[in-house]
């Protein structure tokens, strides 16, 4: 990848996301290449112009005259407990104090559990082996799970990958978008061309040796909100089931996303909260695996999955290297017009942004090696957003002394994980994790 160090002037003058990039040279080594593919983007209806009354203001913001409210709110000059703030010398001491505070705003910490866990069927797929497994994450939650155990596996021997699935809208079905499984529903097969061009990459990443697990965030797959009268159909999700039930589960949960994260909060525990305690206890399961090596844990994730996997190595440091593909930005750039698409309950942290921005957090990963991967088409984010995110990494890595561990790359596609972006995925995890002894 080209080095990326751009003075001031250099970002201020940059005309696009690739070029920024090939801007932020000096501050690390590498080069960075221009990759090609289908961009996604959603449809635009055909429609007129209608005449607005002169007389009235205009806001330019998803949320009209409110804008000017939370304008004030989310406008700063910095974000105070950024690694990058002068205040700040020991990396160690920052994490802790920065990793407490996070943990109190996720407002969700249960008393620790033993993962317990069951093992209740296996789909041998030739080169691995697929483990349906439920654990615990707390005492009376359960997780279930994929796990992709490489027929080649060692006891102590085998590095581990945690995948996370993104949200995508679909959420009848949640681990299986990352596992092909004979007889799948031809909805989920869709769904994967579209956003991973067709690739399983779990499935892929167990084939190149990884122990791979993958669990069902809460509201997805078989932890899927179910309600009274459902049915049948919504309860067994056949392999046959028609595309309209399909659709009419996922657009009845849609709708009920803030139902749920309204409950969480009153009850006094936050969604993200759920997913962080969940991810966490995920890697906790694979610390009772006899194959793994704990020494070579990492984690990938697309769209919101990217953002659970930088979540967890913000988290824990046993995270060595994590990928996060399509989901970075600097969040002021977000607010008056790309939020509606992007930042979902699952997701907001109460209170965060007040402190720390989401390029503060992937740098909390350190000193584990993290990837971002953008998509120069994507339009759930602003150019100048990314632009401001990959420049705070940079200089938080190069502070402290980790520059060599920060590899951003801008693919020209939309808001998919592309093959093209799947190989430079795998290549930085073979160089940090399946390559280290």
């Amino acid at each position: 990848m080209k080095s990326r160090n751009p003075s001031q002037k250099a970002i201020l003058h940059c005309s696009d996301r690739r070029h920024f990039l090939a801007q932020l040279g000096a501050l690390a080594s590498g080069s960075s290449v221009a990759f090609h593919g289908q961009a996604q983007t959603a449809s635009t209806p055909f429609t007129v112009a209608v005449p607005v009354a002169s007389n009235r203001p205009t806001y330019q913001s998803d949320i009209g005259s409110m804008w000017a409210t939370v304008s004030k709110i989310g406008r700063k000059p910095f974000f105070p407990y950024a690694f990058t703030q002068d205040v700040f010398k020991d990396l160690a001491a920052w994490k802790q104090g920065v990793r407490a505070g996070l943990m109190e705003m996720l407002h969700y910490r249960p008393s620790p559990w033993p993962s317990q866990a069951t093992v209740i069927g296996e789909t041998d797929q030739g080169d691995f082996v697929v483990e349906e497994v439920v654990f615990h994450s707390t005492q009376e939650t359960t997780v279930p799970a994929f796990v992709l155990v490489p027929k080649t596996a060692q006891k102590r021997g085998t590095p581990a990958v945690i995948c996370f699935h993104d949200h995508g809208g679909f959420y009848l079905w949640g681990k299986e978008k990352l596992v092909s499984l004979p007889g799948e529903n031809t909805v989920i097969t869709e769904y994967r061309d579209r956003y991973y061009e067709g690739r399983s990459i779990a499935s892929d990443l167990a084939r190149q040796g990884y122990l791979v697990v993958v669990i069902d965030a809460l509201y997805w797959g078989n932890r899927r909100m179910m309600l009274d009268g459902d049915s049948e159909d919504w309860w067994e999700r056949a392999s046959d089931l028609p595309p309209e039930q399909v659709n009419a589960f996922n657009i009845r949960s849609s709708n009920n996303e803030h139902l749920l994260d309204r409950t969480l909060l009153a009850a006094g525990a936050t969604w993200p909260g759920i997913n962080a305690w969940d991810d966490v206890r995920t890697l906790d399961y694979l610390y009772t695996r006899d194959e793994v090596d704990r020494n070579r844990i990492g984690c990938v994730g697309f769209s919101t999955g990217g953002m659970r996997a930088m979540m967890l190595a913000a988290l824990d440091d046993r995270i060595k290297a994590t990928v996060n593909a399509c989901w970075m930005t600097s969040m002021p750039y977000q607010l008056q017009n790309d939020i509606k698409f992007t930042m979902g309950f699952s997701v907001l942290i109460p209170g965060m942004t007040r402190y720390l921005d989401l390029p503060d957090l992937a740098s909390m990963a350190m000193p584990g090696a993290m990837m971002v991967l953008g998509g120069g088409k994507d339009q759930f984010f602003q150019d100048e957003g990314a632009r401001a995110a990959y420049t705070q990494m940079r200089q938080a890595f190069v502070k402290a002394g980790f520059d060599d561990r920060l590899y951003v790359q801008e693919h020209d596609v939309g808001h998919v994980f592309s093959k093209a972006m799947q190989g430079a995925a795998w290549k930085f995890l073979k160089d940090h994790l399946m390559d280290l002894v």
